[in-house]
């Protein structure tokens, strides 16, 4: 009998053997523990700050007094030319990525595919990482580091690529960075992606991301670590939504309200891996909410964007 139940302890271990750990995540959003950097607290502004990157008469990403309308910068904020997307993590400091808009000028297609962290102590913006990618950027395409998403479960930074990517060819990649080493760990190969997003879902631990090339919405399961696996699914289309666009998603953003349900807003922009200063007054946000019973988002409605 002894060796009956070895033989079956034995099983149920090897029956598990291959099988990847997909951890047990609170459901819910995964970047709350996100602090405001500690350096704010030295500019004089205030408590109510807002880290604005619209860059409408500047360069670069300012710190904007969202009631007196008092502006901030270091003096390093404006060396990685114009930027896009930025996440902070639990310690305050900010990661940010170069995205040229106007001219190349300011942003050469050889530093693009980077990623630059402002020290939440000291204010100081720095070169943080390179991205390694199948091809760098270049004239016909001069896109690099495009979304960028802190996961608090993991103490990990997801960024989107699109360098060395064609008209006809997908190249880019989707990156799971360790915060503590600086060293990229997982890849999801051959996707060309703007906006991504990390959310718990009821069962599994996904990345959101938006399609370059088309107003679709992927996600990807990942697993204990943080790391990509092979479970890829199509969540939903700007285009197929009532007064829908075929604009790409730039933005993944969850949040929860009063009564307790969660989020997601999906932020549009024109792409075509051209350069282009949009201004379309008419861009706006789609708001979703999580329907946890079936793993899904169910559409709410589109109201006008305010801001970032």
């Amino acid at each position: 009998m002894k060796k009956y139940y070895l033989l079956i302890a034995l099983l149920i271990l090897l029956s598990g053997c291959g099988e990847p750990d997909m951890g047990n995540f609170k459901p819910g959003v995964t970047n709350a523990c996100q602090a405001m950097p500690p350096f704010i607290a030295k500019t004089g502004l205030g408590a109510q700050v807002a880290i604005d990157t619209q860059q409408r008469g500047y360069t670069g990403l300012r710190l904007l007094q969202t009631q007196g309308g008092q502006t901030w910068q270091h003096p390093t904020w404006d060396d990685a030319g114009h930027v896009g997307a930025f996440a902070r993590d639990r310690q305050g400091n900010i990661y940010v990525a170069p995205t040229p808009e106007v001219s190349l000028a300011e942003n050469p297609p050889a530093l693009q595919n980077r990623i630059y962290r402002v020290d939440g102590l000291t204010g100081e913006m720095a070169l943080w990482l390179e991205l390694p990618a199948v091809a760098p950027p270049s004239q016909s395409n001069p896109f690099g580091t495009m979304g960028l998403f802190y996961d608090c479960d993991t103490d990990s930074l997801y960024a989107s690529s699109l360098a060395g990517s064609t008209a006809k060819q997908a190249n880019g990649r989707i990156y799971r960075i360790e915060i503590a080493s600086k060293n990229v760990v997982s890849q999801l190969e051959s996707t060309d992606a703007i906006g991504v997003g990390v959310f718990n879902g009821a069962t599994q631990k996904r990345l959101y991301w938006g399609a370059a090339r088309s107003s679709d919405v992927y996600s990807v399961v990942l697993d204990a670590k943080g790391n990509f696996t092979a479970d890829v699914r199509h969540e939903t289309a700007l285009a197929t939504l009532p007064d829908g666009n075929s604009t790409s998603v730039r933005k993944i953003s969850f949040g929860q309200d009063r009564q307790g349900q969660f989020l997601m807003q999906l932020k549009e922009t024109e792409f075509g891996f051209r350069l282009l200063a949009e201004n379309n007054p008419r861009k706006r946000t789609y708001n979703f909410v999580y329907q946890a019973d079936k793993d899904q988002w169910q559409f709410l409605g589109a109201a006008p964007e305010s801001g970032e």
